[in-house]
Parts: C-alpha cells; structure tokens; sequence
C-alpha cells in the first residue's frame, strides 16, 4: 500500500502536511505522535472515512475492517450479534452455521466468549474494545485498521492482544493502527510512521523509524535502550525536566 502526499484541512487548519509512507503486506504497522499530531484523522483517511484535500491512497483493498475507539451504540446489540456484523459480507443477512463458527472462534481468540450473549453497551470500554476486535478477526479482512486499539486495556490483555496481533500477522493479515504506548511498541510493531503536528519524522522499518533522537524530537523525551538476556526495554527521562525548564 503506498501513501502519497496526503493533505487535510479541516476548519482552516492544516492537520495533515504532504504525508507519503508505504504500508508493506503481512505488517504490524503503527502510526505512533504525540497528542495532535494527526493520528487517528490519518487512520480515517486510510479506512476511507475522510477524502483528503490532496494525495493518494493505492492498494487499500476495500474489503477491510475498521476498530473504532470503544463508544455507546443507540440500539442495544448483543456481543454476538455485533461479531456476526462483520461477517456480513458473507451471509447478506441471511446468518449460516459457519457464519456463527467464526464468530465464535474470533471471541475466543480475543478471550471474550462468555461476553457473547451480554448487551455491548452493558460493557466496559475495555471489553467493548475487544468486542470490536473480534468483529474484525470474524470478518476475514486482510487488512485491519484500528485506531488506539489497547487504550483502555489492563495490562494483561495487552500482552493477550500483542500476542494474537502477531497471529494474525502470521495468518498473512496487516494490522494498520495509531499508538501512544512507547513501552509496548517494541514487542509490537515490525513498521511504524511517527508523526508530528500532520508531519512525518519518519517511517519505515521499526528499528529505523523508533530511535532515540526521533523520540526526543516528536516527545520532548529522552529515550535510552537496554538490552539484557530476556530482551530489550526502553526507559524515558524528561528532556524539560533535565533541562530545569519549567
């Protein structure tokens, strides 16, 4: 997939600046910023949900799916029912012994199939999340966009989602979602794009694209990497705070 020159303007504002990247097939791909730095609007353009002012999106299949942040639906839709939205495509309405098959193997993959039966908005925005999640593993989509994916979730669920992103991934899918938790980025994403004011820092291959100075440029942080026998961690220090700025 190859992003070129995508520019949007809302209320006179410039949000997103020329953003050009490429999205290779098969990757966990994060769109990681700081607050405003155009993230989700990029992730909507992406899903087709905003038209860009100018710019290209090519080879974004139209089958794909789209993970919203958690909300409050205005009809009272039970968690089944939801995951089985996805595979609409498929059934036309008219739901099939495989259609509910695979549904139910998306819950269980996500850990949620004693939620099936429970009213959506009765959840919390956690399991809500999770919910959305299996309805775009239920779908059969290869491409998945989501957008802030593992924002609402307790730690052990992160680590659950890392791990059945990483399936997925095996199973020949691309994930595409925005980010804001630098200490999971790295058992995460295999590329990202960093993003600044609707400006690209950088994008590419993570380990090019998630370094030191470019997180100090985007964060206002200090990162410092270490390595020991069960792997890497990244810790971060207060540029402001070192400087004895106020």
């Amino acid at each position: 997939m190859k992003i070129t020159g995508i520019s949007l303007v809302i209320a006179s504002q410039q949000l997103l600046d020329q953003v050009s990247f490429e999205i290779p097939e098969g990757s966990l791909f994060a769109i990681l910023g700081p607050n405003g730095a155009g993230k989700t609007l990029l992730l909507r353009c992406l899903a087709g949900l905003l038209k860009p002012d100018q710019g290209s999106i090519e080879g974004m299949p139209e089958p794909l799916a789209w993970v919203p942040l958690s909300h409050t639906l205005p009809f009272g839709f039970v968690v089944q029912e939801l995951v089985l939205m996805g595979r609409y495509a498929s059934h036309q309405g008219f739901v099939q012994p495989a259609d509910v098959a695979k549904a139910d193997a998306a819950l269980k993959a996500v850990g949620i199939e004693k939620l099936s039966g429970r009213s959506y908005n009765s959840l919390s925005r956690g399991e809500q999340t999770k919910v959305d999640i299996a309805r775009a593993i239920a779908s059969e989509a290869k491409v998945i966009l989501l957008d802030e994916p593992f924002s609402n979730l307790d730690i052990d669920a992160v680590l659950h989602m890392i791990r059945l992103f990483k399936t997925l991934q095996a199973e020949g899918r691309t994930l595409i979602f925005s980010h804001h938790d630098l200490f999971t980025v790295g058992d995460l994403a295999t590329h990202a794009l960093l993003l600044k004011k609707g400006r690209i820092l950088g994008s590419g291959p993570l380990n090019e694209v998630f370094t030191a100075a470019a997180i100090a440029t985007a964060y206002n942080v200090r990162a410092v990497f270490h390595q020991h026998e069960e792997g890497a961690f990244v810790r971060f220090q207060s540029i402001t705070a070192d400087s004895g700025e106020r």
